[in-house]
């Protein structure tokens, strides 16, 4: 037999309107990515300032005095496609899954902003799994010295601030977190959000991303 909280929780579905909502990302991340290097593109790099590198990854110009003194065949970028190399291993973008970050879920943009309401709005991290029951898959990783036939790679970070991901889903009943889940991948030491579902349905959401650019970060690395 139901309790007496069952039968309030099931008369408050059935008196439920749907209601469209709005499920953003937000806070710090920024986009990742690695790539192949030749031992002559390694050795040229390797004592150089990072601020070189991220020129020479950043630089559209490649008529500018600065590509022009680099050696051809210790170019590993082209028309400042640093995310997208011929040697690339990985790219990925995103938030990073850390409680610098935060998920909110509020009625959508269709609703006037008077009647916006905020529906749930809280930091990202495992205590989510912990006191609000929402699934959390890390299980996927990507390094680049543990990929086949890597002796040398470069890592670069286009790090940012802003939304990372804003999408709309139908919520039929009351909001519930324990059916939530957030998909992150551990991407060279970085926790990055990549998919977000609700009741078992991937919410699209990267049309949503708006952020500001806070700066280049970038590594030349032989693999041990």
């Amino acid at each position: 037999m139901a309790t007496a909280e069952q039968k309030e929780q099931l008369v408050e579905r059935l008196k439920f309107k749907p209601i469209t909502v709005s499920v953003t990302l937000w806070g710090y991340g920024g986009e990742y990515a690695t790539g192949k290097l030749t031992e002559e593109q390694y050795n040229y790099w390797k004592d150089k300032e990072e601020s070189d590198i991220v020129m020479h990854c950043t630089n559209w110009d490649e008529d500018s005095p600065e590509q022009k003194a680099i050696p051809e065949e210790a170019k590993f970028v082209e028309d400042a496609s640093w995310y997208e190399t011929k040697g690339q291993l990985d790219h990925m973008s995103g938030v990073e899954f850390d409680d610098h970050c935060h998920i909110t879920v509020s009625t959508a943009d269709i609703v006037p902003a008077s009647d916006k309401a905020e529906i749930f709005d809280e930091p990202l991290g495992y205590h989510l799994e912990d006191d609000f029951g929402v699934q959390i898959d890390n299980s996927a990783e990507s390094y680049a010295n543990e990929k086949e036939d890597v002796d040398y790679y470069f890592w670069m970070c286009s790090a940012e601030k802003g939304t990372f991901f804003q999408g709309q889903f139908l919520l039929r009943e009351p909001f519930d977190p324990s059916k939530l889940k957030i998909t992150t991948c551990d991407f060279e030491g970085v926790d990055i959000v990549t998919d977000v579902e609700y009741d078992g349905e991937l919410i699209e959401g990267y049309d949503g991303y708006d952020t500001t650019g806070k700066g280049y970060y970038a590594t030349i690395n032989k693999v041990e």
